[in-house]
């Protein structure tokens, strides 16, 4: 549990369970729909040949629009072609083009004659445009996954690192901000068994770091360019009255990520393995 809080219970790491959580969302609901296959019909390709609709059906995706005016709806077509003697049916996706019937041209990829599209058209209701909501759950993902990482390593030290003190030797600010405040860069020097080295910590609460000369922190006797102050670890880790760290507060970090586990989880159990 310890190992748990480290990791997951920073403010970064459930930023990023948020931010993933949410965005998953709309990649169920419009990532998945959009069509990126127009890649595989490029010239020399694909062929065509002849086909004949056979209905359409509205979808409930719509394109353009804004708050007093609806979008152009997308139809969903369905059509059948012969290839080599055999009957191939196929379904393409258009915005405010529904074809009833009729002679359409189709065009499928050599290779697999059974990929198919009506000219024009495309395979999945959605363009490739729909794509760019994957960036907001690909943050989150990339926050969370920098937060375990960071966490692990933080870990390690609580287990294997060895205690030393550091002495603030220099603050330098930076041009980030968090909350308004500058963020600082905050070097303290400290005594290895091999020497002295050096530690880094950012942050933009520098007076938790200067109330006192000098400032516990663990190193990596293996490589000691890796060393954390203990005042860096998550405020919900503390040392005992044996020096020991221990974890105290809630166990609410957790939620987050087993709501969005456990919903994306219900979300593909119900839409592809236990069916409609």
């Amino acid at each position: 549990m310890l190992a748990a809080r480290m990791m997951l219970s920073g403010a970064a790491s459930q930023i990023g369970w948020i931010l993933f959580g949410f965005g998953t969302i709309f990649v169920w609901g419009f990532a998945l729909q959009a069509d990126f296959s127009g890649w595989r019909f490029r010239a020399g390709s694909v062929a065509q040949t002849a086909g004949q609709a056979v209905g359409c059906v509205q979808t409930h995706f719509t394109e353009g629009g804004s708050e007093t005016r609806r979008g152009t709806p997308i139809y969903e077509n369905h059509y059948r072609y012969m290839i080599a003697g055999q009957e191939v049916e196929g379904v393409s996706y258009a915005e405010g083009r529904c074809v009833t019937g009729g002679t359409v041209t189709v065009e499928y990829l050599l290779a697999e004659p059974a990929v198919s599209r009506i000219a024009g058209m495309r395979r999945r209701p959605l363009s490739p445009l729909a794509g760019l909501v994957l960036v907001l759950p690909a943050t989150g993902l990339i926050m969370v996954i920098t937060a375990l990482v960071k966490g692990r390593r933080s870990v390690w030290l609580l287990r294997e690192g060895l205690p030393a003190e550091g002495r603030l030797i220099d603050k330098t600010p930076t041009r980030m901000r968090v909350n308004h405040r500058v963020v600082y860069r905050m070097t303290f020097e400290y005594t290895a068994l091999s020497g002295a080295r050096r530690a880094t910590v950012r942050t933009h609460q520098p007076e938790r770091f200067e109330d006192e000369p000098r400032k516990l922190l663990l190193y990596d006797p293996g490589d000691l360019d890796k060393a954390q102050l203990l005042l860096s670890f998550p405020r919900t880790i503390a040392l005992d009255g044996g020096g020991q760290p221990v974890a105290h507060g809630s166990l609410a970090f957790l939620l987050l990520p087993a709501l969005v586990i456990l919903g994306n989880a219900w979300y593909v159990y119900r839409n592809w393995i236990a069916g409609p």
